[in-house]
């Protein structure tokens, strides 16, 4: 009888927690489930370590989920300020870093991020590309997912250069494009970047989506055609290995 009482209980704590642990996790939102980065990962490993204490331990039962509540709401309170702060995004969850570009290995930003070449052939081979010159933008993603644009679907790079009121200058520079250019032909057209949500370059044609006071739920994008910004000579096409994308001026 104590025995069917003790397994009774234990099932009845393993159900809590299971419970516990899905409320939680629709809390934390989509991003959490779907894209985990290093930070969220330990969260959640973090959460689930918790909850797991109220199963092994009775007197931890309340102790646990008392926690797993703080944690959770704390981690909802961090995605707000991420949400809003693009520089408290870069810091806990670091920033998107271009691997290729036309084909040509960017070494010093896969010896930062201690990727491999091994790395990168194994996620060519999974996106059934044969060759790294078929490659025309590769991007080694937050969450450690590459992304991969082929050349022959996609002709020419195309990058954000403005996203949550930061200006990239490295995508601007991979572009070709001059910053101080760049952030005066945004002046003469009244446009302030800290208004914009996001943007990208392509042709001297800026696409950007601004912050607007009405609190709008759906922005359309506009177009504006920078008439005086020119590409800039690079030189030495090595250069390329000293930029990488980062979100923030």
């Amino acid at each position: 009888m104590v025995n069917t009482m003790n397994y009774g209980f234990l099932l009845l704590k393993i159900t809590a927690v299971y419970i516990i642990l899905i409320v939680a996790l629709r809390i934390l939102g989509k991003r959490e489930v779907g894209e985990l980065s290093i930070f969220d990962l330990v969260v959640l490993l973090i959460i689930a370590d918790i909850a797991s204490l109220g199963i092994d331990n009775d007197e931890f039962v309340l102790p646990s989920y008392m926690c797993v509540f703080v944690l959770v709401v704390l981690q909802k309170l961090l995605s707000i300020l991420l949400l809003k702060q693009s520089f408290f995004r870069n810091l806990i969850d670091g920033s998107p870093t271009t691997i290729v570009v036309d084909g040509k290995l960017l070494i010093k930003n896969m010896k930062k991020e201690h990727y491999t070449i091994d790395d990168l052939i194994s996620q060519m081979r999974l996106e059934h590309i044969m060759d790294m010159d078929e490659i025309k933008l590769a991007i080694l993603e937050t969450n450690g997912t590459l992304s991969i644009f082929r050349k022959d679907r996609f002709n020419e790079v195309k990058l954000p250069v403005i996203i949550s009121g930061s200006l990239i200058k490295e995508s601007i520079a991979l572009l070709r494009y001059d910053l101080e250019e760049f952030k005066t032909e945004l002046k003469k057209n009244k446009i302030d970047y800290k208004t914009i949500i996001y943007a990208s370059l392509h042709k001297n044609i800026l696409l950007y989506y601004q912050r607007n006071k009405n609190k709008e739920e759906m922005l359309a994008g506009h177009k504006l055609v920078l008439k005086e910004l020119k590409e800039i000579n690079c030189g030495n096409k090595n250069s390329l290995n000293n930029i990488q994308i980062t979100q923030g001026q």
